[in-house]
């Protein structure tokens, strides 16, 4: 029988091949021997299919477009402190991956046409997309992420496969809310939230509402957080920290904006680097070692490097590939 379930592992293959090596195909061609494994491949690949074929046509793109300008126009603006405003203002850049058709639900000759598709967004370092979701949802992607929508009559499922998300999630509506991050299940209850998956942790921050965390490997009991909560999930176990304003600080990112405050630079410098094409880097400990505050612009490396000279005895290097070296004065 093929299921969501296995339709939504058939999508996970389709990320999974992207950059996949010998030994990670040999593992999808195991998984694809079973029957109904094989048949879910085989409705995704079709939906995706119909979808390239259909991504460039006139009236889809006049959707796509329009989908994109009703998420800005009606995003509700959110109050910064004045001091948040350092650096000149930066557009975003959207990109939709992958676009889901009304068209592609139509009846079809060909049953294997009409399965479920789901749409999978994604971003490029540098890039953020925001997303209206079908219930009134809105989906913001940070940099270098990738969500999957798996929405179906039972519950509203996105899973984060890689990055950070900042999930709006429409209130009074009678499915679950859940985000997918690994192992663990954020379900969400009318809420605001913000979603990073790391390559050791996840970290949840909770601005407004409700959430509770599942660890779906070992059956925990859920665990629920209250606003301002931050909850970091490792390996090691779950540790929750509860800081007024901190919610809403690390979702910045959102309006185009990182902030810092008594942070060592070379967490700074990593945060920052998130958003450029060429790194910046600490070329000693005691650089590395110096504590920054402020709020700057995502992608913008010269307001940064002018604010750091001005309040840090240090020098700023300039390579020829492109990267920058950050040493402190001897």
């Amino acid at each position: 029988m093929v299921t969501d379930a296995r339709i939504i592992e058939a999508a996970e293959w389709v990320e999974r091949l992207r950059d996949a090596g010998p030994a990670e195909r040999r593992r999808f061609e195991v998984w694809r021997e079973q029957p109904e494994n094989a048949a879910a491949w085989s409705k995704v690949a079709v939906a995706r299919n119909a979808a390239a074929a259909l991504a460039d046509a006139p009236g889809l793109l006049g959707l796509r477009h329009a989908a994109v300008a009703r998420s800005l126009l009606h995003r509700p603006r959110r109050r910064w402190p004045a001091w948040a405003a350092v650096g000149s203002a930066v557009a975003a850049t959207l990109a939709i991956v992958t676009f889901t058709s009304p068209l592609l639900n139509r009846p079809t000759s060909n049953p294997q046409a009409s399965a479920p598709v789901f749409p999978i967004y994604r971003t490029e370092p540098g890039q953020r997309l925001v997303v209206a979701l079908q219930d009134g949802s809105r989906l913001t992607l940070n940099t270098n992420s990738v969500v999957r929508v798996a929405y179906n009559a039972a519950e509203r499922r996105l899973v984060l496969d890689r990055g950070q998300a900042l999930f709006d999630v429409a209130k009074h509506q009678s499915r679950p809310f859940i985000v997918t991050v690994g192992d663990r299940e954020v379900v969400a209850h009318g809420t605001q939230f913000d979603v990073r998956r790391g390559s050791n942790a996840t970290q949840v921050a909770l601005i407004e509402g409700k959430v509770s965390v599942v660890d779906k490997r070992h059956g925990d009991k859920p665990v629920m957080l209250a606003p301002d909560d931050i909850l970091t999930a490792s390996s090691s176990g779950i540790a929750i920290r509860h800081d007024p304003g901190s919610a809403l600080a690390l979702a910045s990112w959102s309006e185009g904006r990182v902030e810092f405050t008594n942070a060592p630079l070379s967490t700074a410098l990593a945060e920052m680097n998130r958003y450029l094409p060429h790194p910046m880097t600490a070329a000693d400990d005691r650089a590395a070692g110096l504590r920054v505050s402020g709020a700057f612009r995502t992608g913008e490396t010269e307001p940064f490097l002018a604010a750091l000279k001005s309040g840090f005895p240090v020098k700023v290097q300039h390579q020829a590939d492109g990267s920058i070296r950050i040493s402190s004065h001897r």
